[in-house]
């Protein structure tokens, strides 16, 4: 972990109680993060990446503070954040934001555009006196909506507006760090693309940090800096984006990828040896011994079955959870 790092996860573990019996000890947990580590330097997009149920947007939850840990520190700028939102000071809340996945359900439809965004405003004390109708017309600018957008209520704009509308709400205070929940997933492939210019573009002018959530992988390729693969609860694989898609070292890594749809015969042959699906995603409820991905895995040992690998720098920078890579 670097001192200087802007976000440090370590070895964080969220469990959700699923079942325990009356008058016992007894309980089971679903393991939803699972030990997972990294660290992200200022200026960074990170690509969080994994199938559904994977636990990509409970790193992201409880890094926010939706919810707390189970065990591990989350550190930002330095300050262990780890006791959940209502015990972080208004600095870190205002310096930490998210997007979520679905605009529709995390914007107020009673609510007008321009009451949305200026909350923040007030509650960060952005703004000095009553008046933030310049304010919030400058942070619809910024997203590129009309400034008489702030008239209009969510339920009566489209997907990709909503999410703009989101992502100025986000930058209204400033922030120095953005969790992306999947802000594209929900929306139309159209406005995907406008979305994603829009971070990018604010990314750069604002020197913004990104913890990008999502399960595409191709996305990743133009976005991130880095990716780090999940698979239930924890990360398998992580590696700088150029080395992550030419030399996936993971087997479920070169699965994923190896599943890319491509349109030239020139892609196809960038992608790794096709690795075919076998076996179902275990339950995170009732795990495998051992390496959790040995159910699938075409490669598998003995010692994978009985022994969970750890994670080990096999390059510069690149981190694989595999008994077998080299």
């Amino acid at each position: 972990m670097s001192e200087n790092a802007l976000l440090q996860v370590q070895d964080l573990r969220k469990l959700f109680l699923v079942d325990k019996k009356p008058f016992s000890r007894q309980a089971t947990y679903l393991k939803a993060v699972d030990g997972v580590s990294f660290s992200m330097p200022q200026e960074e997009v990170l690509g969080l990446v994994g199938e559904s149920g994977s636990g990509k947007s409970t790193v992201a939850y409880t890094v926010i503070g939706m919810y707390k840990p189970t065990s591990g520190k989350i550190l930002f700028q330095g300050v262990d954040i780890s006791t959940g939102a209502s015990g972080r000071p208004l600095s870190i809340k205002k310096d930490l934001q998210i997007v979520f996945q679905d605009p529709g359900s995390s914007l107020n439809p009673r609510r007008s555009i321009r009451q949305i965004i200026e909350r923040p405003l007030v509650v960060h004390r952005m703004i000095r006196g009553g008046n933030t109708r310049d304010a919030v017309a400058e942070l619809l600018e910024m997203v590129e909506l009309p400034p008489d957008y702030m008239q209009k209520y969510p339920p009566y704009v489209g997907g990709g507006e909503r999410q703009l509308v989101s992502i100025a709400r986000a930058m209204a205070s400033k922030p120095k760090f953005l969790i992306l929940d999947e802000p594209t997933s929900a929306l139309d492939v159209s406005v995907q693309g406008k979305i994603i210019n829009t971070l990018i573009r604010l990314r750069r002018e604002m020197k913004l940090s990104y913890l990008f959530i999502t399960h595409d992988l191709s996305l990743m390729r133009n976005v991130a800096d880095r990716v780090a693969i999940m698979y239930l609860g924890k990360i398998c694989e992580i590696a700088g984006t150029v080395e992550f898609f030419q030399q996936p070292l993971h087997p479920y890594t070169q699965m994923l990828l190896s599943s890319i749809p491509v349109i030239s015969d020139q892609e196809e042959g960038l992608k790794p040896k096709h690795i075919a699906p076998r076996g179902e995603i275990p339950s995170p409820v009732n795990l495998p011994s051992g390496c959790s991905f040995h159910t699938r895995c075409p490669y598998v040992e003995e010692r994978c079955r009985q022994e969970d690998p750890a994670m080990k720098e096999l390059r510069p920078g690149h981190f694989v959870r595999c008994h077998l890579a080299c």
